[in-house]
């Protein structure tokens, strides 16, 4: 069989195994310049047999890619590499890590406080998903001293790397909104409450650009730092995202208060600024105001 894409390796035999080592040969080529069989062998527990033919079948898929040295038994990336798989320098760091594979520069992430989920709680919310059944729940909001009992659609789940929420109609305030999953003290099927699709939900649905570039106050030599960091081009880089969204990416980024305030500016330690405050402010919610004791 002429291999002549990675779609034709699908519908072989254990096409989705093979598929994977030759993804990992053109990671190995991408990110560290070289691979040897032996790599290849070690890696995935195969035999060299094994390993000679998938070598054989990226190099019909991608002859200009490696070239081999047969002093020290190694393919080495050609000057002409082009990847066949998409790549993400973290994906291969993590896939690194999980392998225990040393030759890999390990990697390490900032803990940060566990916002713990209940396992009862996401259960009945995948559950009503599933059957389109509205949940009633018991709420801790952080506006209000006590909870309060609501009755909900939920339709995403939104992890926002700081804490984990529930996209969902509520009844009570009529409108599409977040709940912090953790602050869930309850929940239980409400069969009897028409269900609200999320094709109502047009903040969801919707989506807005957040156009940033560097901050002006950055000297030309860290304006492009900036816009190689951020991938500008023209100065500038533009960022898709849902309305429902656009706060939590905003906070990521620290820019959340300067765009929220139509005279606010942001540090410039932060490197970049927002280009479309004015377009960005009606998607994002009031501060909440504490009531004064």
């Amino acid at each position: 069989m002429s291999i002549k894409s990675v779609d034709d390796i699908r519908g072989v035999r254990n096409g989705a195994a093979i598929i994977r080592r030759l993804h990992w040969l053109d990671d190995r080529l991408h990110w560290h310049g070289f691979f040897r069989r032996s790599d290849l062998v070690e890696r995935f527990s195969i035999s060299p047999q094994q390993a000679s033919t998938d070598i054989g079948q990226y190099q019909e898929l991608a002859p200009d890619n490696a070239r081999f040295d047969s002093a020290t038994k190694a393919y080495f990336r050609a000057d002409s590499f082009a990847p066949l798989f998409s790549k993400n320098a973290f994906e291969w760091l993590k896939s690194a890590e999980v392998d225990d594979d040393a030759s890999v520069i390990p990697s390490e992430s900032v803990p940060s406080p566990s916002h713990r989920t209940d396992d009862r709680i996401m259960a009945a919310v995948i559950a009503a998903y599933e059957t389109r059944t509205a949940l009633t729940i018991e709420y801790q909001s952080l506006t209000s001293a006590e909870p309060s009992e609501r009755t909900i659609c939920p339709h995403h789940v939104v992890d926002t790397r700081h804490r984990v929420h529930i996209r969902a109609w509520d009844d009570r305030r009529r409108i599409f909104t977040d709940f912090v999953l953790s602050r869930v003290l309850s929940a239980r099927p409400e069969p009897s409450y028409p269900w609200v699709d999320v094709i109502a939900d047009s903040a969801w649905n919707e989506v807005v650009d957040v156009r940033l570039a560097p901050h002006p106050d950055l000297s030309p030599f860290q304006r492009a730092v900036i816009e190689r960091e951020y991938g500008m081009r023209d100065g500038a880089v533009v960022i898709p995202v849902r309305k429902a969204l656009v706060t939590y990416l905003l906070d990521d980024l620290g820019l959340l208060d300067p765009v929220r305030d139509a005279d606010g500016v942001p540090d410039a330690s932060r490197g970049t600024c927002c280009l479309n405050p004015d377009e960005l402010r009606p998607h994002l919610p009031k501060p909440m105001v504490t009531a004064p004791s």
